[in-house]
């Protein structure tokens, strides 16, 4: 499957646990599309994730956060980090 079709079905709420993509090595994403390729299991190569320094927008608390390399849920990143709002955090 192609990674555009993934990223359309992940969209749809469907699942690609068992899809392989034929393209992820040299498809050019959005960090977007590339965060959810890999919140869904999936290791898209940095230097194929494209995005414009104007549309990055400064924030310290984030900003001030050490990031090990690991790849994960950018949900549990923001709440180990203390980055998630009390309310959208689970008791």
């Amino acid at each position: 499957m192609t990674t555009t079709e993934a990223i359309d079905l992940l969209h749809q709420g469907q699942s690609v646990e068992d899809v392989i993509l034929l393209d992820l090595e040299t498809q050019k994403l959005g960090f977007r599309d590339a965060l959810l390729l890999t919140e869904n299991g999936f290791v898209v190569p940095a230097e194929n994730i494209v995005y414009q320094d104007s549309a990055i927008q400064d924030d310290p608390d984030f900003d001030d956060t050490t990031w090990n390399g690991e790849y994960g849920k950018l949900s549990d990143f923001l709440a180990a980090n203390g980055l998630v709002p009390e309310s959208t955090q689970e008791p």
